[in-house]
Formats: C-alpha cells, structure tokens, sequence
C-alpha cells in the first residue's frame, strides 16, 4: 500500500512540475489567464483543474494500456501522421522556448543572489541543468518527488499569508477588466492546450513508474485536483491587489516584499526552483525529440542544447507568458479535443467491460445455485 501510494505521489509530481514553471509559481499565469476575469476566472480555474485531471487520467492510462514508451507512440496514433508531425514541430519549437526563458529567469534570480554577472550565472545554471539531462528521466522524478511538495506548499502558504495580511482591499469591482481573450472558458482552454504540450510529452516517458493502473489513474487525477487548488488561492491572492500589479513582472513577490523582505526572499527562491523545474522538464522533452532523430550521442546533444540556450535568453518574462504561450495553446487545442474525444471512448469501453464483468458473475452465480 505504502509503495503504491508513493509511486502515485511520483506520478503526480512529475505531472505538476511540468505545469508549475514560473509563470504559475510568479502569479503572472495566473493572472493573465484567470485574474483578468473576476468570478469567470474561478471558474475558469476549476474548468481547468477538471481538465488537467482528465487529460492526465487518459494520458497516463493509454501509456500504462499500450506500454507506451515515448512521446511519437503517443502522438502519431493519436492525431495522426499529418497533424502529428505539425505538433511535433510546435512542440519542438515551444519546448526550447520555455527552456532558454526559464533558464534565463533562474539565472536572473542567481545573479541577483549571489552578486555575480548575468552571464556567469546562465553558464552555473545551464551546467546545472545539463548534469540533471545526463541523468534521463530517473534524475527529474527524483528532484520533481523533492521539489514540488516544496512549491506546493510555498505557493500555498505564501497565497494563504497574502489573504490573512490583507486588511484594506484595494481591488475595485467597477475596473474593466482586460484578458487575454474576450471570455473566461476561452482562456481557460488555452492555458490548459499549452501546459498539456510538455506535459504530455514528459507523461509518455514514465512507463517504468506505472506499476499499476490505478497508479496510472491515481497520479494523473491528483495532479489536476492539487493545480486547481494551488491556482484558487493564489488567484484570490492576486484579486485583493488587483489591477495594482497589473502590470507587474512578477505580481506574487511584489506583494510579498511589502509585508516582509525575509518572505520576499523565500519567495525568490521558490521562483528558482519553479523555473528550474520547468527549464528542466521543457529541455528533457526537447532533448527526447532531438536524440530520436539524429544518430549523435545524448551526452553531445545535451551540452550542445545547453549552450545554444545562452544567446536564446532575452526574451521579456511576462512578454513569453501573454504573446507565446496563447499561440501555442491554440495550436495544442486540437491535441487536447483527442484526447479528450479518446477518454470518453476509454470511460465507454470499461464501462462495457464491467457490466459484461458483472453479467459473467451472476451467470456463474446462477448456475451454481441451480447445480445445487
């Protein structure tokens, strides 16, 4: 029981550390995506939690099902070969994205830190990131097991010390508010679409810890309800300050900073870790993509992409967040509406399955007691 249950928080971990970068960690997500909405971005919120647990349920079921071992088993059979190869395209190109901003974020905060140069600091982290890749898939569910239990309860602990400390509101109900689309359900698709691009590439890949379906169905279900209760507080968070921080790069540590410089620094190095974990999921899904395709060893593909990183890194932080990350998670809708089309044919077929079960039983059971 115990080794299911930890196998489960494995699976979940992984799940949501491919979902909670900096962005989410920062509230900048948040914000752009549910804030702007008022109540519909609490709906949005849940919407978005119900899918994320679906997604990941189907997912890792269908990776469990059908032995799935990397990210083309998946894609190819599902979207087939021509939109395949056009996802796999836009997953490349998202993926070394979000790798060289993350990286260039953590290194922002590094620099800060430690007084050293920006640019020493993108070496330190691209090298750190480069001896987690040597370690394949074994090293980022080693430290997602470690570091999002920490971010979890950072996040919500931060967001519940925002709400407590907060006595004189100074969100105004009468601001117009401006989004990223005209309504809630739209945003909601689309931060999902985006988040499930890597996610269901790193998903594809943990075949060696689904030791049961349940745990299968278990890790992917967990994932979906713990974002949705993270993103609830902080998104209540961010409505007492709002449109204040608006416009600010990083609205969670900016509200934090006013009430403590000891929790401003906490906060940074929550912000760290959210970027490393999301630099290091991003690049281990880019690396899978490269090291299938071109006959060079992983170790020489894993230094090269973690030097082309370094010029890659001036793209604005909240600029990624509000031009990129819509255009990819319109591109990943139609990924999201397969998925989604094939769970409910997988929720048809066992249910099939267990009534035919159940038939069987009472066969059996009828013509025992007529032997009898």
């Amino acid at each position: 029981m115990f080794r299911e249950m930890r196998d489960i928080f494995r699976v979940a971990s992984v799940y949501m550390a491919t979902i909670i970068g900096a962005g989410f960690a920062s509230g900048q997500e948040i914000m752009q995506f549910f804030s702007n909405y008022y109540l519909g971005g609490f709906y949005g919120i849940v919407l978005a939690g119900v899918l994320f647990a679906l997604i990941g349920y189907i997912v890792l079921n269908k990776v469990y099902s059908e032995r799935i071992r990397n990210y083309e088993e998946f894609l190819f059979p599902t979207v087939g070969w021509f939109f395949g190869w056009i996802m796999e395209i836009m997953v490349t190109l998202f993926m070394v994205s979000v790798l060289s901003v993350m990286i260039s974020g953590a290194s922002s905060i590094v620099s800060d830190q430690l007084d050293i140069p920006f640019q020493i600091a993108v070496l330190v982290v691209s090298f750190i990131c480069a001896l987690i890749f040597l370690t394949d898939i074994k090293g980022i569910i080693a430290l997602s097991s470690i570091i999002t239990p920490v971010l979890v309860v950072g996040m919500v602990g931060v967001g519940l010390y925002i709400i407590a400390n907060k006595n004189n509101p100074v969100f105004s109900f009468a601001e117009s508010f401006g989004g990223l689309t005209h309504n809630w359900f739209v945003s909601s698709l689309l931060y999902v679409s985006y988040n499930s691009i890597i996610a269901v590439a790193v998903m594809c890949s943990l075949l060696p810890y689904l030791k049961s379906k349940r745990t299968a169905s278990a890790g992917g279900i967990l994932g979906g309800i713990m974002l949705s209760v993270i993103a609830i507080v902080m998104n209540f968070a961010l409505y007492l300050f709002y449109p204040e921080v608006k416009l600010i790069e990083l609205p969670i540590l900016s509200i934090v900073e006013r009430y403590s410089s000891l929790l401003g620094v906490f906060c940074k190095y929550l912000l760290l870790l959210a970027m490393l974990i999301s630099a290091l999921t991003a690049g281990y899904g880019f690396i899978e993509r490269v090291s299938g395709k071109v006959n060079i060893s992983r170790r020489l593909i894993v230094l090269i992409i973690c030097s082309l990183t370094v010029p890659l890194s001036s793209i604005g932080f909240s600029d990624l967040i509000s031009t990129i990350y819509p255009i990819f998670g319109y591109i990943g809708m139609f990924m999201v509406f397969v998925i989604l089309l094939q769970g409910l044919n997988l929720i048809q077929s066992q249910s099939i399955r267990r009534l035919a079960g159940k038939k069987g039983r009472l066969a059996k059971r009828g013509t025992f007691i007529w032997k009898k």
